[in-house]
């Protein structure tokens, strides 16, 4: 029996297929890994954090802001894919004016992260040009993957990718 896709699934998996064309077209987004070890951003005490302490792991780096509407579309999606995979680091940086801001948000849609924050300068230093922007590093440092924009995390193809690119 010939199955038959609707519009909307047929939309769905055009935008799976080049969210992971972009994802994994490494070589077109490598960045030196001095760039990804100097990276910045505060927690939600006030704490100042670098990449360097995840080095020897693989980590997301996610920025986003709650002014932002393809970050807010996104969050759920993101969200609920961390609670699958508990064993990923994923550092969700915000860009919002404030930390409160950013908590205020991931609280009011009881979203389970806590805020981190960075500025545009940070951003801009490791090539991403807007929001949301996710980032794969690996365990040297280095920038294996980035792609701005929403990203299909419900995707069963594209989740695969995504934990195969953060194997140590």
């Amino acid at each position: 029996m010939m199955r038959h896709l609707t519009v909307v699934q047929l939309i769905n998996r055009t935008l799976a297929a080049a969210a992971l064309l972009l994802l994994c077209s490494t070589a077109a987004y490598a960045n030196d890994s001095s760039d990804a070890v100097n990276f910045r951003w505060l927690d939600d005490k006030g704490t100042q954090h670098s990449l360097q302490e995840y080095r020897g792991k693989p980590v997301l780096v996610h920025f986003w802001a709650s002014w932002c509407g393809p970050c807010r579309q996104e969050m759920p999606a993101l969200t609920a894919w961390l609670k699958v995979h508990p064993e990923v680091t994923i550092i969700p940086v915000s860009l919002d004016n404030s930390i409160e801001d950013a908590q205020a948000f991931l609280d009011s849609h009881h979203f389970a992260l806590a805020a981190q924050l960075t500025d545009s300068t940070q951003l801009q230093g490791l090539g991403a040009r807007g929001l949301p922007t996710t980032l794969a590093i690996a365990s040297d440092g280095s920038i294996t993957a980035r792609q701005t924009g929403t990203l299909p995390w419900e995707d069963q193809e594209f989740s695969d990718k995504v934990l195969n690119m953060l194997k140590p």
